[in-house]
């Protein structure tokens, strides 16, 4: 038995190679040509909770990993791909790297000027759902925001 489906989902994935900092930047505005057809809140949204997630996969995972301050150049290649699905009533991206450490939402920092541990936080706030699922050598955190108008092709 075959399911059909009135939509054709349409899925797109970037490869990159985890070597600098400014792979944060490619996922980012690759996010936001993949959605430029949608509205201006849901794509600028999109590519902002994956700037957080390209971050964590790069820095966080199962060690810390550091870069040069004056190349972004990392002291650990970090391989990962964005994934960006356009559904009938969602948009969904999927970041998947390295690591088998599941993501948690860092308690609130104690100072108030510390620049990091709000990256997933800043997810679950801005999406309709996220999540993660991953094993000892490879994690995948997601998220989803609802489509407030689908678009025709």
């Amino acid at each position: 038995m075959s399911l059909t489906h009135d939509f054709q989902p349409d899925v797109t994935t970037l490869f990159l190679p985890g070597l600098r900092l400014g792979e944060v930047r490619t996922a980012r505005e690759y996010v936001s040509l993949v959605l430029r057809t949608e509205p201006a809140d849901t794509h600028t949204t999109a590519a902002l909770l994956t700037s957080e997630l390209v971050t964590n996969a790069l820095i966080h995972g199962d060690s810390r990993n550091t870069a040069c301050p004056r190349t972004g150049l990392l002291a650990r290649r970090r391989p990962l791909h964005v994934t960006v699905e356009l559904l009938a009533a969602q948009v969904c991206v999927l970041v998947c790297g390295a690591g088998s450490t599941r993501p948690r939402i860092a308690p609130k920092p104690t100072l108030t000027w510390d620049s990091s541990g709000r990256g997933l936080a800043l997810v679950a706030a801005l999406s309709a759902t996220w999540g993660t699922h991953g094993d000892a050598a490879s994690r995948t955190v997601w998220f989803a925001l609802d489509r407030t108008a689908v678009v025709a092709a």
